[in-house]
């Protein structure tokens, strides 16, 4: 992975995390992930896609836990 490549994918899951805080601030509760990702972009149980989502949802707890948010 080049550095630019690094760099926008630092940037996206910052926003990415920043947008979901901001969900759960306008509404007054966080929104469950059902909500903001359809089962198709979550994959099905022992895929490449399921493995990648639960990874990047274990990245994002861990996140929000840094911040107090969780």
């Amino acid at each position: 992975m080049d550095d630019d490549s690094l760099r926008t994918d630092i940037a996206f899951a910052l926003a990415d995390a920043c947008w979901r805080y901001a969900i759960a601030e306008h509404l007054g509760a966080p929104v469950p992930e059902e909500a903001l990702t359809p089962p198709e972009m979550r994959g099905e149980p022992d895929t490449a896609l399921r493995l990648a989502y639960e990874e990047r949802q274990r990245a994002f707890e861990a996140w929000r836990r840094a911040r107090g948010l969780a």
